[in-house]
């Protein structure tokens, strides 16, 4: 089963472009990635990740397969925004909640060139869909890992609630999203934590998952520009620091039991 409700139509034009480019990265994101676009409405958005920035040459035989790619599986003309980066650019902006490239990161399918070539297109039974679902599940994995070292390293130095809240909220939703991937099950676009929990407990019935702190607790962190202290705020609770790291832990320990992922 696959990790994303994606257009399998755009996925096929950013595998293509992925294989002939050889880009370190390329990203589907946007609503043809989440799967609630709208055909004949929608754009499609495909980042590209490399050392340097493109030629004009690239550039235009890049833009020209990725339209005419759009043509033959749409049988319309349908918009594609390709978007470059480079290695540093796409390095410094992912550390940014809001900017695109985070945007992308959380949303988006990427593939990066230790997942290998897809052969057979989009094609849930093969060999390849499963070596896309582990890059998948890796990402989610180091983005768990690093909301929780922002998580601790934002304690240590005496930071505002709000920020430290909004990586504790990272880290148990990126947790969760990497074990229901490992599962290859397909987790839920959202950022709220019961749904999550609940998802991820239905696809490893094994895991034994105690919640020490509500989901509605690290919910009202989801989105920086949302945030608003509440009568609730994380740091208040009773060793919070240590519950969210044994919580959080707990579910990357049970990913590494899953697919085999060494910690960095």
């Amino acid at each position: 089963m696959t990790t994303t409700n994606c257009d399998p139509r755009a996925f096929e034009i950013a595998r293509c472009l992925h294989r002939t480019e050889q880009p370190e990265r390329t990203i589907l994101f946007g609503s043809r990635a989440r799967g609630d676009y709208e055909d004949g409405h929608s754009d499609i958005d495909i980042m590209l990740v490399q050392e340097h920035p493109p030629s004009e040459e690239q550039e235009s035989r890049t833009r020209n397969q990725a339209e005419t790619s759009a043509q033959e599986l749409y049988r319309q003309a349908v918009p594609v925004q390709i978007i470059w980066k480079t290695s540093d650019e796409f390095n410094k902006m992912r550390r940014s909640i809001n900017h695109l490239v985070a945007r992308a990161l959380r949303d988006g399918v990427m593939m990066s060139r230790d997942t290998g070539d897809y052969s057979s297109g989009y094609n849930h039974d093969s060999e390849n869909d499963y070596e896309y679902e582990r890059t998948v599940t890796n990402e989610r994995y180091r983005h768990a890992e690093k909301h929780l070292n922002a998580f601790n390293a934002l304690i240590d130095t005496g930071q505002d609630d709000d920020m430290i809240g909004q990586h504790a909220q990272g880290a148990m939703e990126h947790a969760l999203k990497a074990l229901i991937s490992a599962t290859q099950n397909a987790y839920n676009r959202t950022h709220e934590i019961n749904e999550l929990t609940a998802d991820a407990l239905r696809a490893d019935p094994n895991f034994q998952f105690g919640q020490g702190i509500g989901g509605a607790i690290y919910n009202q962190y989801a989105g920086a520009q949302d945030y608003h202290p509440t009568s609730n705020p994380i740091s208040d609770i009773a060793d919070y620091r240590n519950i969210v790291n044994v919580e959080v832990q707990a579910i990357l320990v049970r990913v590494r039991e899953i697919r085999g992922i060494q910690p960095e």
